[in-house]
């Protein structure tokens, strides 16, 4: 829901305004290293055995071509386990938050 990329989510995601800044401030990291927010967390959920399900929004051809080239990377490339750490870091005081979704009954 863009709370991983350089753009940050739209006005209406249900995210708590810290969850956001977080998300914000994790993303201005990477980009301070020459990184992309978006392109570490699809290398970290690929590389993660504990995730099973990976959902990964795209909205254009180039999007889903730099998605992949990503993807495919990871086994030459591996993933900086540095940048990844100080990511984190920089993500743990809302580690485990979530919000409600769907219809409330």
């Amino acid at each position: 829901m863009c709370l991983l990329t350089d753009n940050g989510p739209p006005e209406w995601h249900p995210a708590s305004l810290e969850f956001k800044d977080a998300c914000r401030d994790a993303a201005a990291h990477c980009k301070e290293k020459g990184k992309n927010i978006s392109k570490v967390a699809l290398q970290y959920s690929l590389m993660n055995k504990e995730i099973a399900t990976k959902l990964v929004g795209m909205n254009s051809p180039k999007q889903v071509e730099e998605n992949v080239a990503s993807a495919l990377g990871l086994s030459s490339l591996g993933i900086d386990q540095e940048l990844l750490h100080e990511v984190e870091i920089i993500l743990e005081p809302v580690k485990n938050q979530t919000w409600p979704s769907g219809i409330q009954r």
